[in-house]
């Protein structure tokens, strides 16, 4: 029965013994960008995931973001903060997506229940080279405060998108 333990007890540990070399979040976005199209590679989907992850808690931290979002969002209309909204997160996240100069996405600017002064949201969609909007996948850092929401568009459980202007 000593015995027993022992291997339950070492077999507990040794499930614990190796560390993944990629993160899994950054794994589970890369998968999801790479499901997008066959056209999009996996360089770029690891690339834009990994700089994606680390760019909103980057935006997180330069912007000083304060939980919750919306009482953020009442700091910066009143002056208090300079960026932080929405559209921040999502234009900014979509300069340092360019910036890697990917050759697998396109990117567009969604917003949803636009017009509505207190449920209007703005982020950034990411879709393969030659994609319709619709096909995108939404990376969106500031509904749950710095953390990384990721979606395909039409899968989204809180907003309906629709495209704000061209592709970017």
């Amino acid at each position: 029965m000593r015995y027993l333990y022992i291997a339950l007890l070492a077999l507990l540990f040794l499930g614990c013994a190796k560390t993944p070399t990629t993160p899994l979040y950054i794994e589970s976005l890369q998968q999801t960008l790479e499901n997008i199209d066959s056209l999009v590679t996996a360089n770029d989907a690891q690339k834009l995931s990994s700089e994606m992850l680390y760019y909103s808690k980057k935006l997180k931290k330069e912007y000083e973001f304060v939980n919750p979002p919306l009482f953020h969002n009442f700091l910066v209309n009143t002056g208090i903060k300079q960026r932080g909204l929405c559209w921040h997160f999502a234009y900014d996240m979509l300069a340092h997506a360019k910036s890697l100069n990917l050759n697998s996405f396109d990117y567009y600017i969604g917003g949803a229940n636009i017009d509505d002064y207190w449920e209007e949201h703005n982020a950034l969609i990411v879709t393969c080279k030659g994609c319709d909007f619709e096909r995108g996948v939404v990376l969106d850092p500031w509904r749950y405060f710095g953390k990384l929401f990721y979606s395909k568009v039409v899968d989204d459980p809180r907003y309906r998108w629709s495209q704000r202007g061209d592709k970017r």
